[in-house]
């Protein structure tokens, strides 16, 4: 209980007052969460009621491109550090670069790194569009990406500002992102995102002034019967000579459990044996 800054006499009323203050505990405890993945063996801090991820960030992080061992690695947009966080403790042989302009997140990231034990990460709090003040160009060997699925005025956002500005474009959009990332890569980099169908003609078109080029794409759909959801793209510096569609990736069986590569890529299948 923390103590009070002015003494009062009488204990009656110090015992009234100071039943009014909570520990730093318990006020932890109604704004955040502590999560666990891939079995618990990492554990991220998120807000209750701000933006949280998803499954969506767990597959972007969870199947890369090739990549050399201490290759730089850098997510815009990394919020509180779950892709971020996932490349790091799955490939601890490359050097992670988290970068996100939210203070709030900012600060949860940094305490999702230093309570994971992960050595591998970096954070650059700021402004993805300020890329030539943030950056060293040509420096990554793989960009990772979640951006805000929605164009500014497409929909309603969310009175809760986090989450607003995680799914909506009122701090960068598509173009924005691609462009920091071509700054970023290095010859032959990648770059990896996610993006809803309804954006593929934008997310395509955000590359047009770019030398990036679509090297590969898969679709994410819920169930095998259904539409895709999701679709990733990776990119490539220089343009790549033919493209790849890959297998689409079915999320779940038709029971509603995870498929089996859902499973692989989220831990389950260790966690269970």
């Amino acid at each position: 209980m923390p103590s009070l800054s002015i003494f009062i006499a009488d204990p009656s009323e110090q015992m009234s007052n100071t039943t009014t203050f909570k520990s730093n505990a318990e006020n932890e405890a109604e704004t955040l969460t502590r999560d666990a993945i891939f079995g618990g063996a990492l554990h991220l801090w998120q807000s209750r009621a701000g933006y949280r991820f998803g499954l969506d960030a767990l597959l972007l992080a969870s199947d890369l491109p090739p990549l050399a061992a201490g290759a730089t690695v850098v997510e815009l947009g990394a919020a509180q550090g779950a892709v971020a966080l996932t490349v790091a403790y799955q490939r601890p042989d490359v050097q992670v670069v988290a970068v996100e302009r939210q203070p709030e997140l900012a600060a949860l990231l940094r305490r999702n790194i230093e309570e994971n034990d992960l050595k591998n990460v970096a954070v650059i709090e700021g402004d993805l569009r300020q890329r030539r003040d943030l950056f060293t160009p040509q420096t990554a060997a793989l960009v990772l990406a979640n951006p805000p699925y929605y164009a500014r005025g497409a929909r309603r956002p969310s009175a809760n500002a986090q989450r607003a500005q995680a799914h909506h474009e009122l701090h960068g959009t598509l173009e924005d992102f691609v462009r920091a990332a071509a700054y970023l890569l290095e010859h032959k980099g990648w770059l990896q995102l996610i993006a809803p169908p309804v954006r593929h003609l934008d997310v395509i078109a955000a590359t047009g002034d770019t030398d990036l080029r679509l090297a590969e794409l898969r679709h994410y759909h819920d169930r095998a019967d259904r539409p895709a959801y999701l679709t990733e793209y990776r990119f490539r510096r220089p343009s790549a000579p033919d493209l790849k569609i890959r297998a689409p990736l079915t999320i779940r069986d038709a029971d509603g459990s995870y498929t089996a590569e859902v499973r692989r890529r989220l831990g389950m299948e260790e966690a269970e044996t």
